[in-house]
């Protein structure tokens, strides 16, 4: 394809994200490829570079575009490209004119509209918008990072505007370390050993994996790091029994069960039949065979409330704001309201009642999120706390000297990672220890 066309390809996958609220970018994104197999691999990858790098700066973006005009507007997919090639790809005003030159499969020539707000966005000072704006998030989130960090999260915010690595962690049920590495090595795919988990490769490059044989056989999953630790974390022993009660697709399920050797009882619930139905097939393909699924629904209360303390782990990674995966998600940042914010707020504490009753007594509950916010994070979990003196905070620092081998990235109690410190996701996990039943 042209650079044209491939301008074009990403003017359509932004119109679309852009109406269709209901659907993550990532899926829209997967169904603009799949129904066009035409395109090539290397054009797909430059179409998604492109199309990520203009969503993740979506708010600075309209800011710009705002002042420009002088009121507030609704950007299309191609003015939102327009802008962001000027700003983002610091192209010239010559080479965006040449890309939409109206020929075929390439964007219509620019108006003479858009040529004048084109031409005054070139000289256009950052420092003239709000501090919000310029950092490239909502003013309510800016608050909400200072809360958990200070005054000088400028860092973490410009981390947040960069593309994801791409990880993979070994499922240990069907292969070891040394098999995916020589594979890999033998196909010539530039690697590194992750800094935290043993078993995570991250990949030099960006590559479809959905046909390679190490993915179809379950040797691989695609899990970012950080994920990965919130695994570890639960410190789920063969035999045990534990619920992942926010299974979504079964991520961290899978990594839970490899580390259990298939061992023990598993429970994967989530309010989603479509969430589960992905989780099995996963589970099928990794070899999987200890884990029940379970929609969270009325229908099904009573055989939970049997459930009762009986669990030696539950995790619950709790829906959220998404914030420490903007990088992944950038629709997350500007399709987020401070109402839903607030409304995440309390499922969360509805979520933490209801799953604490399944632990045991000397059982845990592992509460995480992949946010960097306080007040989902630690503020949930002292509040929870307060309300219930049966559980106590279990310094992540001790399950990590058990369960890991690497130098642990926090001296406090409770885990927060940051894609500008340590390369990850931004997810936070706090374990949570219930007494022992009296002798």
């Amino acid at each position: 394809m042209k650079p044209s066309s491939r301008i074009q390809a990403s003017i359509e996958i932004i119109d679309t994200i852009l109406i269709e609220t209901h659907l993550p970018a990532d899926t829209i994104m997967t169904q603009y490829f799949r129904n066009r197999r035409y395109i090539g691999s290397q054009d797909r990858k430059a179409i998604a570079e492109l199309s990520y790098q203009i969503l993740r700066h979506k708010i600075l973006l309209e800011a710009i575009a705002q002042a420009l005009v002088g009121e507030e507007i609704s950007l299309t997919g191609r003015d939102l490209i327009l802008m962001g090639l000027l700003k983002c790809q610091q192209k010239t005003g010559e080479e965006v004119d040449s890309l939409f030159n109206g020929e075929q499969y390439a964007p219509l020539p620019l108006s003479k509209v858009e040529q004048e707000v084109l031409s005054k966005a070139i000289s256009f000072q950052l420092s003239t918008l709000k501090e919000s704006d310029q950092l490239n998030c909502q003013e309510w989130q800016l608050s909400e990072l200072r809360k958990s960090f200070g005054e000088n999260v400028e860092s973490l915010l410009v981390a947040l505007d960069q593309s994801a690595p791409l990880d993979l962690r070994i499922n240990t049920l069907k292969t070891t370390r040394e098999k995916v590495e020589k594979r890999l090595g033998q196909e010539d795919i530039p690697f590194e050993r992750g800094d935290y988990s043993s078993l995570a490769l991250r990949l030099g490059d960006r590559r479809p994996l959905g046909s390679h044989p190490l993915w179809l056989d379950g040797s691989i999953e695609v899990q970012d790091q950080g994920s990965q630790l919130i695994a570890y974390l639960v410190d789920a022993k063969p035999g045990q029994a534990v619920w992942d009660y926010c299974a979504g697709a079964g991520g961290k399920t899978l990594a839970i069960a490899s580390f259990m050797q298939n061992k023990g009882r598993i429970i994967a619930s989530d309010v989603y039949e479509w969430r589960l139905n992905r989780s099995r097939e996963r589970l099928k393909r990794a070899g999987v065979h200890n884990v029940e699924c379970q929609v969270l629904e009325e229908s099904n209360q009573k055989w939970i409330k049997r459930q009762y303390e009986k669990f030696d782990r539950v995790l619950i990674d709790v829906p959220c704001s998404g914030s420490g995966t903007w990088r992944r998600n950038p629709d997350l940042k500007w399709r987020t309201s401070q109402k839903d914010f607030g409304e995440l707020l309390k499922l969360q504490q509805e979520i933490m009642e209801k799953a604490s009753k399944l632990v045991k007594p000397g059982g845990r509950l592992i509460y995480s999120t992949c946010s960097l916010f306080k007040s989902e994070n630690l503020a949930q979990v002292e509040s929870f706390l307060q309300n219930h003196p049966e559980f106590s905070l279990f310094p992540v620092t001790e399950v990590w000297k058990e369960v890991l081998q690497t130098p642990c990235p926090t001296n406090a109690p409770v885990l927060q990672l940051r894609p500008d410190l340590n390369q990850v996701d931004g997810f936070f996990v706090a374990v949570l220890q219930k007494e022992a039943t009296a002798s």
